[in-house]
Parts: C-alpha cells; sequence; structure tokens
C-alpha cells in the first residue's frame, strides 16, 4: 500500500500531497525507466478532474509521486446506500469526460473504484491514480507470478482471464461504480478475490431492485449494457454511457440533445445554438491550454486570443458570454483591452475577468478601475477558476434575460409611435439630441447611457391611451387631458420591473414637468426635477415642434428655437434651453 503525506512544495508555493509507493517499487534498476515513463505520460494529462502530477521521482531507495492536494475524501466515504441518479450522474459525468480524454491520449487507468474518485470540498470529483496499477504491476511481475491487476470487485472479465485489455475495461468498472452508487451494493461479489473474479466471468447482473419507479427498468438497462461481458456489447465511451442514464434523470425532447464531452473534448451532442462563449486571452500559449482544460466540463464553448487587437477583433466578430483576460501582455496589456471592451456598445453587460499577478493589490485595484468585474490571482487555482466562469456565465445569462426584456420594452415603445405616423423616427432622434446634449454637459457615460435609453422609452405609457386621444386633431378636453397626463406613470410602472433600467426611471416619470412646476405627475420645480428628465424634455419639445402634429402644422428649426427661449425658465430649464440652442440638432421630417 502506498502512504500520502501532506506538505508544502515551497517552488510553486502551494500544499501538495507527497504519495511514497510500496518498497518493490526501488528492488529492480530497471523498473525506475519504465516507473518515469508511466510518470511522465500521467503528468501529461491536464483535464480538470484528473488528478493533476507535478513532480515524481526515486530518492534514497523511495519512490514517490507529488500529486495535487484534494481534501474532500473520496467517493468511497459516500457509498452504502443507494444515491439519487441525479446525484449519479452529476458526479460520474465529469469523471466520464476525463476517462475518455485519457483514453483519447492512449492512456488507461486500469484501476478504477471508489476510493480513486477524490472529492473536492465544493463535491467536484477528481479521478486519482492513472497508471499506478499498471506501474505496479510491472514491478511485481519481476518478483512474483500468478499477479492479477487491479481491484477484483472493478475489474472487467477480460483483466481476470489475462487477456489484452484497453478502455472497455476502464468503462466497465465504470459501470460497477455507477451500480454501486445507485444500489449501494457491488455487483459481483465472492468470498475470496478469485471467487469475485469468477462472479463477473459467469454471473448476469443482479436485479436492481433498490430502483424504483417507471424509469428504473430503463436505468437497469443501461447498467446492464454497460456491464456486458463481451468489451465490444459496451458502450463507446464512458461519456456515452452516463449520457444513457441522464435522460432517466432529466427526461427531456429528442431534439434537445445533451452536450456531453467526449474524448477529444468537443460536444458528441450537437452544441446548442446558445451555448456561451468563453474568450481567453494571453499571450502565452501553455496558459491558454490550461484554462481550456480546467474548463473541459464547464458547458460552454472556448476560444482563445493570443494578443489584445485579437481579442478585440473576435469579440466585434461574434460577442463571447465572458472575458478571461491576462493582465501582462506585449503591447495592448489587459487593462487597456478591458477599458475599450467596455466602451463598446453592449460592453458594459459582457463580464471580464482579470488574471493578475499574485500578492499584487495595485494590479487588482487596476483591473476594478478598468472596468473588471472579478480578477483572479496566479496561479490560477483549478476549482476557483471553475467557479468563478460559472458565476460570471450565470451573471450574464440574467443581463441577457434583462436585455431581452428591455427590448420588449423597445417594441412597445416603437408601437406606440407607430401609431402616428406623423412622429415616425421623433424617439430616435430625441434619443440622440438629449445624449449630444449630455456630452456638453460633459456628463459621464452611464448617465449618457440613461439619456440615450430613456429618451427612446419614455412615452412608453402611451401605450395605455386611447388613439383616439393620442390622434385628436383639436384640443382635448378635461377627461382626455387627465388620461393623457396618465402615461409617465404607467410608462414607469411598466418599466419598473427592468432591473437594468433603474436609472431610466426619473426621466420616464419627470420628463413632462414644467421648470415653473406646472407640470405633471408631481408639480416639481427647478432643479428638483431630475437633470436627466429635463435634457430630454428639452431634446423632446425640440422635435415636437419641427415635425407636424394632428391639431397643427410643422414649425421652423428657427421657430422652434424661439418657442424654446420664450418658454425657458417657464417650462423648460434654461440651462439646457441655451445649450440647445448653440447647437441644435439637425431638423427631421
Amino acid at each position: 500500500m502506498a502512504t500520502v503525506y501532506r506538505a508544502h512544495h515551497t517552488g510553486l508555493d502551494r500544499q501538495v500531497a507527497i504519495k511514497v509507493l510500496p518498497e518493490f517499487f526501488a528492488e529492480e534498476d530497471s523498473y525506475l525507466q519504465r516507473f518515469q515513463q508511466e510518470a511522465r505520460m500521467v503528468a501529461r494529462l491536464k483535464h480538470p478532474n484528473i488528478l493533476g502530477v507535478f513532480d515524481f521521482g526515486q530518492e534514497q531507495g523511495i519512490t514517490y509521486l507529488v500529486l495535487e492536494l484534494v481534501e474532500g475524501g473520496t467517493l468511497e466515504d459516500q457509498l452504502g446506500r443507494p444515491m439519487d441518479l441525479e446525484q449519479v450522474v452529476r458526479i460520474l459525468r465529469p469523471v466520464s469526460s476525463a476517462l475518455d480524454y485519457a483514453h483519447a491520449r492512449g492512456v488507461l487507468h486500469r484501476d478504477i473504484k471508489p476510493s480513486n474518485i477524490l472529492m473536492q470540498k465544493d463535491g467536484t470529483p477528481i479521478l486519482a491514480d492513472f497508471g499506478l496499477a499498471r506501474m505496479a504491476d510491472a514491478a511485481r511481475r519481476l518478483t512474483a507470478t500468478g499477479f492479477v491487476l487491479g481491484t477484483p470487485e472493478y475489474m472487467a472479465p477480460e483483466q481476470a482471464t489475462g487477456d489484452s485489455t484497453g478502455p472497455a475495461a476502464d468503462r466497465y468498472a465504470i459501470a460497477v461504480v455507477a451500480y454501486e452508487m445507485l444500489t449501494g451494493r457491488l455487483p459481483f461479489q465472492g468470498s475470496t478475490p478469485a471467487a469475485t473474479l469468477i462472479s463477473h466471468l459467469k454471473d448476469s447482473m443482479p436485479p436492481t431492485i433498490e430502483l424504483t419507479g417507471e424509469l428504473s427498468a430503463h436505468v437497469e438497462d443501461v447498467l446492464r449494457k454497460g456491464l456486458s461481458k463481451a468489451p465490444e456489447d459496451r458502450y463507446s465511451s464512458a461519456s456515452q454511457f452516463v449520457t444513457a442514464l441522464t435522460p432517466a434523470a432529466w427526461p427531456r425532447p429528442t431534439s434537445e440533445p445533451l452536450a456531453v464531452t467526449e474524448m477529444d473534448g468537443s460536444p458528441a451532442a450537437a452544441a446548442s445554438p446558445t451555448r456561451p462563449i468563453v474568450l481567453v486571452v494571453d499571450d502565452n500559449s501553455a496558459n491558454r491550454e490550461l484554462i481550456e482544460a480546467c474548463l473541459a466540463d464547464v458547458a460552454c464553448e472556448v476560444r482563445s486570443a493570443d494578443n489584445g487587437a485579437r481579442a478585440l477583433q473576435l469579440i466585434t466578430t461574434e460577442s463571447p458570454s465572458l472575458v478571461l483576460l491576462d493582465v501582462e501582455m506585449p503591447g495592448m496589456d489587459g487593462y487597456e483591452v478591458c477599458r475599450r471592451i467596455k466602451a463598446m456598445p453592449g460592453g458594459r453587460l459582457l463580464p471580464v475577468v482579470m488574471i493578475t499577478a499574485p500578492n499584487q493589490t495595485n494590479d487588482r485595484v487596476m483591473a476594478l478601475q478598468s472596468g473588471a468585474d472579478d480578477f483572479l490571482t496566479k496561479p490560477v487555482d483549478r476549482v476557483e477558476l471553475v467557479a468563478r466562469v460559472r458565476s460570471a456565465l450565470r451573471l450574464k445569462s440574467t443581463y441577457d434575460t434583462l436585455d431581452s426584456a428591455e427590448r420588449v420594452i423597445l417594441t412597445l415603445a416603437a408601437a406606440v409611435e407607430a401609431k402616428d405616423e406623423l412622429s415616425q423616427g421623433h424617439a430616435q432622434r430625441v434619443a440622440e439630441a438629449a445624449r449630444h446634449l449630455g456630452m456638453q454637459f460633459r456628463l459621464p457615460a452611464a448617465a449618457l447611457d440613461a439619456l440615450y435609453r430613456g429618451a427612446l422609452i419614455c412615452d412608453i405609457g402611451k401605450i395605455a391611451v386611447p388613439d383616439a386621444i393620442l390622434l385628436k386633431s383639436g384640443p382635448l378636453n378635461t377627461e382626455e387631458l387627465l388620461r393623457m397626463e396618465e402615461h409617465p406613470v404607467i410608462g414607469e410602472n411598466i418599466v419598473r420591473p427592468l432591473r437594468s433600467a433603474a436609472n431610466l426611471l426619473p426621466i420616464i416619470r419627470h420628463h413632462h414637468e414644467r421648470f415653473d412646476g406646472g407640470g405633471y405627475p408631481d408639480g416639481l420645480s427647478g432643479d428638483r426635477i431630475p437633470r436627466l428628465a429635463r435634457i430630454v424634455a428639452v431634446s423632446d419639445a425640440f422635435d415636437a415642434l419641427i415635425i407636424e402634429r394632428p391639431y397643427r402644422p410643422r414649425h421652423s428649426a428657427e421657430a422652434a428655437l424661439a418657442i424654446l427661449a420664450d418658454g425657458a425658465g417657464k417650462q423648460w430649464d434654461p440651462e439646457v434651453v441655451d445649450l440647445l440652442t448653440q447647437e441644435p440638432p439637425r431638423s427631421g421630417n
């Protein structure tokens, strides 16, 4: 049996596990070369659900491996009673992805069992001890005969007979583990190791009496195929086996195939058109590959760029759902890239996570000042990276949902405008004019954005005003005026549930207030009227004056400016009127 020690690796500045292998590993000099060959092969496996190998060697007759430290116990600790199918699939999906990844690179495990599936504290499974069974077998064969490789309870029939084995034997072991998780017991047992091996060879899979419900027959059929005696009768990949279990856990239409990671890291089923894109920006190719490997089990498509200019080009072509951005890059550094991303249309809603140097507070502060939504420090911890990415993707999904709601709001606003053929393009022109005035006032970007979006939808409440009132060619009576004056409050109530539009509500509610307090709905006056609402009110009035209305002809731009000047200090903010008069918007028709 190997002995595992906890240690601190000074070179990596992290806690690690040192596995000291049994003494027979050092009994023959000829074995050292074989051990190193196997260890190198395992160390090259870079998958978020495969235990990382940092170093290996032999010193003073002691053979050892330096491994990633996992402190959440093993899957074996959770066994002994049946587990829910959903939990079984949640654990085995990443394990199967890891196994297929290794098989695609010519590496077999040969000893898959619950004690070799380590569990991170957050529940992430990590497949450990790749190749150790083969290393031990090679060493033991130097001094013993008749030794059978693996753990009998999880060995495939072909392993028991000593026949050549391949990936199918590992997949058989995964099916044994799944059976044990679902039922709380092993499918094949015996009083001795030999008897257990014979059971694998001769006995049929015991019924899964622990499973209940109409889906139990499906699960049993999947297990039976996974435990087929002949390798060719089993599933062609570990992921395919778990996918076969999955519809039983979450029935879904056949038109919505599951995105399952296959051996090469690509999805086995057709990818969803809404599959989020994660853009990794780093000039170091090894760093990009490492992050991509860490995200292998996250439901996303990873793309990469080796410099800031390329990243901006990719974002312009097809906007990702998340950007993982390194700080230190030649040419345009990460801070500048982040600032440019946030200045793009829609960039404020694109999450950017910056990767900074360790223990550099200034880097983190600069990252946040550049507009970054979050940051990670080097060396990037796999569990933290996956957690941050999943959190950021959830945030982007929320943003997208809010944007969709906002598009609905804009559609309603356009529908209001479409009722009056004479006002086509009015909202767009008002939005542009209001934003231009805001720029002259040197307002911050957030305020300019609010001016533009608020002006587009400020009259959305008119959706509740009858057409007979909106399009009336003569003066409105008292009752009609009261109905018309309700539209700012109605519009505010329509938009209020949209959290991303919170800063638009004052514009929508107060753009018909008068500077002298005689407006509606609240009778605010002077500086009590929100500044952005005062800007939109002047922009709205100017455009309304220069277009034809049902009750009057259009005014010239000069006449409109004169009307605004006459009403400055009474109906409109004189400062805003003065600024618009100095540089009026282009006339519309």
